[in-house]
């Protein structure tokens, strides 16, 4: 089955400079130096594994590395849980591109198979915390068999493991995208937007990647917040301040329907959900939340409004609103 996550990151990684850009930041240890950008080309990633399952929803790539032409399978793991037998999955992926390749008389045993970087780029709530490679799955026995057991291991790039700061530290796309994946709230969403547009205006490869991040963004934002207003993407190729607005009134007209009780810390209850007393305390966290101070003659005129309609109006301007005096019609 192709998740639509996947599906998104499909889109993504069919840009060469993205799949190169994974590289640079991410790659293992020694190995991002050896490889010439300039032969980075795209595989079939749709071959039928020992199982029978036709693979649809990973990518394949070939690089050379030292002059050697090696394979790069990106597998896209985006389950809730952590999947402890991956390195079994993976197993049976790198055998299938293999007899794939060998099927296609794309390789000759005469000159032996091409070497494989397993990728495996993971983006569940639960961190991973399983062995990579299949020689530690299979149970204690005597020495005189070990050689005779599969050893391969994949490279997991967790996403949830990097923290914010680090990957800010980064100043590159990629990791830019894997922030915008693990934002919590809306707050984190706006600064990993506006990370997202900076790291993509530095970039040297802006003018091939811009549009497509922008879309995947797009993409990404409307699964995470129904409703959200999408914009055209040569508006967001300008700037992202518009798409922070809508962003924050999203979460006012959601506080105010008592979407967001959490994050009223527990001042709305559910059975007061939409009346007026549930709207001017949202109204107060939203302005709080934007650091507007509210003066004494303020909060007062804010809680003794009777008129629904009037509330309303504010909760509308409340994430735009430059004061809360602006706010009031003051």
């Amino acid at each position: 089955m192709v998740h639509l996550h996947d599906t998104g990151y499909k889109y993504l990684f069919s840009h060469v400079d993205l799949v190169r850009e994974l590289l640079e930041v991410f790659a293992p240890p020694g190995v991002t130096e050896l490889l010439d950008y300039s032969t980075l080309r795209p595989e079939t990633g749709s071959f039928v594994t020992p199982a029978m399952k036709k693979r649809e929803d990973d990518i394949v790539w070939s690089i050379e590395l030292k002059g050697q032409r090696i394979y790069l399978y990106l597998l896209l793991e985006f389950q809730s849980a952590v999947d402890r037998a991956m390195p079994v999955r993976m197993m049976q992926y790198v055998a299938a591109l293999y007899d794939h390749l060998l099927r296609g008389k794309q390789v000759e045993l005469t000159t032996g198979l091409p070497p494989v970087l397993p990728i495996v780029i993971y983006n569940g709530d639960g961190r991973w915390k399983f062995s990579p490679e299949i020689f530690d799955l299979i149970q204690p026995h005597p020495a005189v068999l070990t050689e005779f057991q599969p050893r391969m291991k994949f490279w997991l790039l967790d996403e949830g493991r990097f923290s914010a700061d680090y990957l800010e530290g980064l100043q590159r796309v990629m990791a830019a995208i894997f922030r915008m994946e693990n934002t919590r709230d809306t707050e984190e969403t706006k600064r990993a937007i506006r990370y997202l547009g900076q790291t993509v205006a530095n970039s040297p490869f802006k003018q091939t990647i811009d549009r497509a991040v922008m879309q995947w963004m797009q993409y990404r934002l409307s699964r995470k917040m129904p409703g959200l207003t999408a914009l055209p993407v040569e508006q967001l190729l300008k700037g992202t301040e518009m798409l922070e607005t809508n962003i924050d009134r999203i979460e006012a007209q959601a506080i105010a329907k008592g979407v967001l009780l959490g994050k009223l810390e527990g001042k709305l209850e559910g059975k007061r959900e939409g009346k007026l007393e549930g709207k001017l305390e949202a109204l107060l966290c939203m302005l709080d939340a934007r650091g507007l101070k509210v003066k004494k003659k303020e909060r007062a005129r804010i809680l003794g409004e009777e008129r629904e309609a009037v509330v309303d109006g504010w909760l509308g301007r409340a994430a735009s609103c430059t004061s809360v005096g602006a706010l009031l019609g003051e």
